[in-house]
């Protein structure tokens, strides 16, 4: 199973991606995630006509050539990230594979009336028989981190879709831990559906966004204020979260985090009531909780170590949607920029 923090409700502690996602979590400016925007989209070759005469074309995905449909009308996500980065796109697939309980609100309210075909295993576990009652014409699925090849952590699931005899697409995409593996993602995304411009005006505008707030960041002297992200979950279980989605906003406005917080190949770092003072070193803190677990809030805010943190004793603790904050798709990175935005930098300004 993947350790994507886009839809993820799992609890596990210091989950560490394959070698292969790190090398592309320390991404480069923001200018080299529109370049790689445009350069990594599929090789495609001329257009086909099968025997019914219908148009295809051949694409590269990430096993080889594949032949899809050159205007694909019923297209199904084969998982949570696909739907979200098919969304992003304007591009509304008849059905997905996902967990109904941990969309974000902003997919959740774009995904209204595709149908769900998950399989027991759940957003990553697609039911084909579902599938192929879509009458489908492409299926579009994650297949794994760059580099995996043959071994890619997917391929079972890769293969088993494409033995239904729909075309299927497979396209790698690295946790979501740097602006450049969002900008292959859509870029992949967008290749196959037909949505090249799109996808590329899409990341241009988040890409020159971000820009605009590192500028305003540094210029209001924030850049060196470490600040922290943190999920409560049910049960007492905290993290910190390092190679999520907020940490792609934090990195991308050349916002500090403290030591230890600043390899994105750290998925999280778990903490409880008794080791909080590890936020110590945070300027500023970001919290959410997840949907069910509204106590938690409470139950941290109570604890003997949370009055003694900086960041609470000079109230600079911001209560964030998890819905956004817990997503590395564009549309949620986008609302994650709007939170740093109005809660971190336009106070500063305004002082």
């Amino acid at each position: 199973m993947p350790r994507f923090s886009v839809f993820d409700n799992r609890s596990t502690s210091r989950m560490r991606r394959p070698a292969s996602a790190r090398r592309y979590a320390l991404a480069g400016s923001l200018s080299l995630a529109l370049v790689a925007l445009v350069g990594c989209s599929s090789a495609t070759t001329d257009l086909s006509d099968t025997a019914d005469g219908a148009r295809t074309r051949t694409v590269q995905d990430y096993f080889g050539p594949v032949e899809v449909p050159a205007e694909p009308a019923r297209v199904v996500a084969a998982d949570p990230i696909s739907l979200a980065l098919m969304l992003s796109l304007d591009a509304k697939p008849v059905a997905a594979s996902f967990n109904p309980l941990a969309l974000p609100a902003h997919v959740d309210q774009r995904a209204a009336g595709v149908e769900n075909i998950a399989g027991e295993g759940g957003g990553f576990d697609p039911n084909v028989e579902a599938i192929l009652a879509q009458d489908p014409d492409l299926i579009v699925v994650v297949a794994g981190y760059d580099g995996e090849g043959e071994k890619a952590w997917n391929k079972p699931i890769y293969d088993k879709l494409a033995a239904s005899g729909v075309p299927t697409y497979g396209f790698a995409y690295n946790d979501g831990v740097s602006l450049d593996d969002v900008s292959n993602g859509v870029a992949s995304v967008g290749e196959v559906l037909g949505k090249q411009d799109k996808a590329e005006h899409l990341m241009q505008d988040l890409t020159e966004r971000m820009a605009e707030l590192k500028q305003r960041v540094s210029d209001t002297g924030l850049a060196d204020k470490p600040v922290s992200a943190v999920r409560l979950s049910e049960r007492g279980e905290y993290s910190i979260r390092v190679g999520t989605g907020e940490s792609i906003a934090f990195r991308g406005l050349g916002m500090a985090q403290p030591e230890g917080q600043q390899d994105p190949s750290v998925f999280r770092i778990d903490i409880t009531d008794e080791t909080l003072n590890i936020l110590a070193s945070a300027d500023t803190l970001f919290v959410y909780n997840d949907e069910g677990s509204d106590a938690e809030r409470d139950a941290i805010s109570t604890a003997p170590l949370w009055s003694t943190l900086p960041a609470v004793q000079q109230d600079r603790v911001h209560w964030v949607s998890a819905s956004a904050w817990n997503s590395s798709d564009p549309i949620g990175l986008g609302l994650i920029l709007d939170d740093i935005e109005t809660l971190f930098i336009e106070p500063a300004e305004q002082s």
